[in-house]
Formats: C-alpha cells, structure tokens, sequence
C-alpha cells in the first residue's frame, strides 16, 4: 500500500462521506482486527462487530445506524462497502496492477494481433493471431489468449487464464467414437470486465461466446462454448456454467454454483454458493438449492416430492 498519509476530511471528501471527530492523518488502510491507529477500516456487517469493539482503528467507515457502536473517527455513509472499494483507490498507489505497463520481452504475441496503447502484457503470455486488446487493458504473467479474441478496454485477466480454447462438443458416430465438432466461433470480452486466476472461456461453436460489459469472474470460473454472460454480473470462484447458456444482467451466481447448458437466467437473480441449476429461472431473486447424489429416476422423484411440499407452506 501506498505511504502517502491523507487528511481524513480528504478521504471523506473523496468517497463522498461525512467526517465525525477529529481530522487525523491516515497512512494506510486495513482489516478492523489489524488496523492500527494510523489506519482506516471499514464496518458494514453484523459478523464483524467483535471486531469493531476491539479494533484499533483511527477511523473507521461505517454507516448511520452502526455508527454508535464505535467512539472514535468515523466516516458516515449509507453505502459502506462502495465506500471501501473507492478508498481503496487513495492506497493503491503502488500495488502491482498500478505498476503493470508494456509489452513483456518474455511474452508470446502474434504479429497479427492489434493491441491498443497503455496495454499491459505480462511475461509468459501468449497472444495468438486474430486478437483485439483494448486501451489500458491488463494481461498479467501466463495468461493464454487463443485466436479470434476480442478483448475491450480496461480489463484485467488474472495468471493462468485461457481464453478462445474449444469447448467440449463432440458427437459420436456408428462405431461409438467421439467425432470432434470444430469451434468456429469467437470468444468477445466487452469493456471494464476483471477474470480471475486459471480461469477457461471456451469460444463459440457457431455464434460467439460473450462476456458483458463490468462482468467479475473469481478464480477457477468455467465459461462453456457459447455462453452470453449479461452486464455486471458476477461469479464466485468454481463456478461452471454449461453450453449456450445465458445469464442475464446484474446476476450474482455463487462458488462452487452448477448451471446446466442451454438455460435462461432473467436479470437480477442471486444463486447461493454450492446451489445447482437445472432449469431456466424467468424471475429475479434469490435462490438456492443442491441434492445428494443418487440415481436419475430416484432423484427425479425426490425433487419433486420436495417441491410439492414446499408449496404447502
């Protein structure tokens, strides 16, 4: 983190908050449990109110109605967590995202591939032809982008990941052999998009397969050929998401969540962690759901007697 101090009636100014107590200097920015009295944290969820007694926080960014549950600096905000991601601006001065420029001698990349000014590709890196990065796009250290990849502007795509690599399709023949299916789609990344570590977006077969705009995947995120996945949706790491799937806007799919190929999930629904899909959902909310394994035909059965006995609550 950056060493640069700020006035606390400057980070209130700058994350849009109301200052409460003294004007101290801050130096850095961290956890309640180890924050010391040059540091600024934040308070937004019951789970960590322990924490919030015991801190020793200088300040402390919090909301109305838990602001009385601490008696030194805070800055007062509704939206505590927005709040904290803008703060973390004022101390990233010199973490590694900040420092990544250029064109890394140790990378691979096709002469054919256009890449756009203040792109950030790391050593290790391969960039095969047919590629488009947009303006302050970052590709650190082992990322592989196979060919016909378009990648928007200011992205971020973590170690280990492989974007445009076929998808499983197959059909099998007379002789019960597997006959491989040719990708001749393209994998599209639209702009502002963050894809975690060892994370794989398979192109599409015929159509493309298309991340939106804002999308955040976690580490270890599986994308099948031909997914559309909507604007600012987010997943958690392990996620697997099957075939020519589509998931709507402003969607919150949990880890370790199993979405089955070719469903629909509407805008704004939230799947827990550990839930499995199987079937489209057309209404926003929130869900959640998994079974243990068993044979087909008796979970079938199983499914929907507990569907049937849900209904009678």
């Amino acid at each position: 983190m950056s060493s640069k101090p700020y006035k606390l009636s400057y980070i209130a100014k700058y994350i849009g908050a109301s200052l409460d107590g003294d004007d101290i200097e801050i130096s850095s920015m961290k956890s309640l449990a180890s924050a010391s009295d040059k540091d600024i944290s934040f308070f937004y969820s019951n789970k960590f109110k322990e924490d919030l007694s015991k801190t020793n926080a200088g300040a402390v960014i919090t909301d109305t109605a838990n602001s009385k549950y601490f008696k030194g600096n805070k800055l007062i905000i509704d939206n505590v967590h927005l709040a904290y991601a803008k703060a973390t601006d004022l101390f990233a001065e010199s973490t590694f995202l900040s420092e990544k420029k250029g064109l890394s001698k140790e990378a691979f990349i096709n002469k054919e591939a256009v890449i756009s000014d203040d792109v950030y590709v790391g050593p290790g890196c391969v960039i095969e032809k047919n590629v488009e990065i947009g303006k302050g796009s970052i590709l650190l250290p082992n990322v592989t982008v196979l060919s016909n990849v378009s990648i928007g502007e200011n992205c971020i795509i973590h170690s280990g990941t492989v974007i445009g690599s076929d998808g499983l399709g197959f059909a099998k023949d007379e002789n019960d052999k597997w006959k491989k299916i040719n990708h001749l789609g393209k994998v599209v990344i639209n702009n502002d998009v963050e894809i975690g570590s060892n994370c794989t977006v398979d192109r599409g077969t015929l159509d493309d397969t298309i991340i939106g705009e804002n999308v955040k995947l976690d580490d270890q995120v599986h994308i099948a050929h031909n997914c559309k996945i909507g604007k600012s949706t987010i997943m958690g790491a392990n996620a697997t998401i099957g075939g020519s799937t589509i998931i709507g806007k402003n969607c919150m799919i949990g880890g370790l969540c199993g979405v089955a190929d070719n469903l629909v999930i509407t805008d704004g629904v939230i799947v827990s962690p550990v839930s499995f899909i199987f079937k489209s959902i057309n209404k926003a909310g929130k869900y959640s759901g998994s079974a243990p394994l068993m044979p087909r035909e008796e979970w079938l059965k199983a499914s929907a007697t507990y569907k049937k006995l849900s209904k009678k609550d």
